[in-house]
C-alpha cells in the first residue's frame, strides 16, 4: 500500500501597488508606503502606517527593518540591517514587533526615529520596514503532488531620512545606445540610456523615448518608463521598439523628467531600423 503524505507549500506574495502612496492587497490597505523623516540633531520625530482592512478575515503580522539598495537596473536588493553605509536601520524603532488587524478595523502603526546628533554625512538614508503575514490564508487549491497552498502576505514600507544639508544635485545621461538584439521581447530592437543622480537625494520620475522618421516624419513614443534612483547611483533603461516599426533612419530622443524643480534632461541619437 502507498501512503503519500501531504506537506503544505507556503508561498509569499508582494501585494501590488494601487496608487502612489497606498498599497492594497485584497481587503487591505497601507498608507503611506514612503515615509521621509525630517527633524533636528538629536530630535526624536514619529510617522504613522494607516492599516485598513476592509475584510472579514483576521490579519496577523509580524515586522521586521533591513537594508536596501537598487542595483543597476533599479531592482531592489535587500540587506541585513545596518550593513550599507546609509542605513537608517540603526536609529529607528517600532511600536510594536506585531499586531493583528480584526475585519472592518483600521489601525496606525508608529514609526519613531532618533535624528543623528552628528550632521557629517549630507546623503540621505535609507531602510525597508516590512509586514509580514504571520497567519497565512488557505488557497483552497492544490498542486499536482496534493501539496497545499498557502497565500501570506508581504509589504515593504520605505523608510527615508533626508539630512537639511542634502544637496540636490542634477540628474544627467550618460549612455544612449541602440540595441538591434531581435527577440520575442525586442522585435526590433531596443533603445537604451544610462542615467546618475548626482545628488543626495532620492529621486522619482520617467524615462519617455520619441522617435521621429527622418523620411516620413511620422512620430512614434513610447510608453513612459518609471524609474526610482538613489543618492549617487546610475541606472539603465530600455525601450522596446514596436513590431510595426518601419524601416528606415529614426531620429531617437530620450527624456528624463523627475518633476518638480529639476530641469528635463534630452538626449539625441540618430538610428537605422532594420527588420
Amino acid at each position: 500500500m502507498q501512503i503519500r503524505s501531504k506537506f503544505l507549500l507556503i508561498i509569499f506574495t508582494l501585494i501590488a501597488t494601487c496608487d502612489f502612496n497606498v498599497v492594497c492587497a485584497q481587503a487591505l490597505s497601507f498608507s503611506p508606503t514612503r515615509i521621509f523623516f525630517k527633524g533636528n540633531p538629536g530630535e526624536t520625530v514619529t510617522e504613522n502606517v494607516t492599516v485598513v482592512n476592509s475584510g472579514t478575515d483576521v490579519y496577523e503580522f509580524v515586522t521586521r527593518l533591513q537594508d536596501w539598495k537598487r542595483d543597476s537596473l533599479g531592482t531592489k536588493v535587500y540587506f541585513p540591517m545596518g550593513t550599507l553605509p546609509n542605513s537608517n536601520g540603526k536609529t529607528i524603532s517600532l511600536s510594536s514587533t506585531n499586531f493583528s488587524l480584526a475585519a472592518g478595523e483600521k489601525k496606525s502603526f508608529t514609526i519613531s526615529m532618533r535624528i543623528p546628533e552628528s550632521q557629517n554625512n549630507s546623503v540621505s538614508t535609507n531602510s525597508m520596514l516590512f509586514f509580514t503575514q504571520a497567519n497565512p490564508k488557505e488557497s483552497g487549491k492544490s498542486d499536482a503532488m496534493g501539496i497545499g497552498i498557502r497565500l501570506s502576505i508581504e509589504l515593504g514600507v520605505q523608510l527615508f531620512y533626508t539630512p537639511a544639508e542634502a544637496r540636490p544635485g542634477e540628474m544627467k545621461f550618460l549612455a544612449f545606445e541602440y540595441d538591434t538584439t531581435i527577440n520575442e521581447q525586442y522585435k526590433t530592437g531596443r533603445l537604451a540610456v544610462k542615467f546618475e543622480n548626482t545628488g543626495d537625494l532620492n529621486k522619482d520620475g520617467f524615462v519617455r523615448f520619441e522617435l521621429t522618421n527622418k523620411q516620413t516624419g511620422e512620430e512614434i513614443k513610447l510608453q513612459p518608463i518609471p524609474i526610482a534612483i538613489m543618492p549617487h547611483n546610475y541606472q539603465w533603461v530600455y525601450g522596446a521598439l514596436t513590431a510595426g516599426l518601419s524601416t528606415g533612419d529614426y531620429l531617437a530622443v530620450a527624456i528624463l523628467d523627475t518633476g518638480g524643480n529639476n530641469d528635463l534632461k534630452v538626449a539625441e541619437k540618430d538610428i537605422h531600423v532594420k527588420k
